[in-house]
């Protein structure tokens, strides 16, 4: 595994080398490159998400409407990692639908859901992205996002984590997405 991905590192870096020498480090060539990491995919089944629990989305599947350029999208463990390292920018958005009604006067203290980035799986603050929405009481349905950018070290693997503290169980609906682009080294 180490070999195949010092070979990928090295063809990435050779494919560089060779559009310097052909001309296309001018200012214009430079202009027109296309895009070397990125990718889009969207879950392909709902995710139940147990109360008081944290969980790794999985569940992206290879389909019409997925976009991948480069190396390092895994759509069966939801991992992306990093064919080379530099700064990232992630997004996820989930669709979420309540799978038990709260009742009427039943306090919701604690009721939060949060949805993270994390790198490595490990979801320490200062080293993920995260975003956290109050549970209401009002509406089944709701959309939580989050965003942001993170340096990656070639061979690191980011994932999108759920962390449901809500006194109910949560789905996360068919459709909802992850995505992510490769802005520098």
């Amino acid at each position: 595994m180490v070999k195949e991905k010092a070979k990928m590192c090295r063809k990435a870096w050779e494919g560089r080398e060779e559009e310097e020498e052909s001309g296309e480090g001018n200012a214009q060539a430079r202009s027109h490159r296309r895009v070397e990491a990125a990718f889009h995919c969207r879950t392909r089944e709902n995710i139940f998400i147990e109360q008081r629990a944290r969980q790794e989305l999985r569940l992206y599947p290879e389909r019409e409407g997925m976009f991948h350029r480069g190396s390092g999208l895994n759509l069966t463990s939801g991992q992306y990692t990093a064919p080379v390292a530099g700064y990232y920018t992630f997004t996820a958005t989930l669709h979420i639908a309540r799978r038990e009604q709260r009742r009427k006067g039943q306090p919701c203290r604690g009721n939060h859901l949060r949805v993270l980035i994390c790198v490595q799986s490990h979801c320490q603050h200062n080293s993920n992205l995260e975003t956290v929405s109050r549970l209401e009481s009002g509406g089944d349905l709701f959309t939580i996002s989050v965003t942001g950018v993170l340096y990656l070290q070639a061979g690191q693997y980011a994932s999108v984590f759920v962390d449901n503290a809500a006194g109910s169980p949560l789905t996360v609906q068919s459709g909802s997405d992850f995505s992510a682009i490769l802005l520098g080294v």
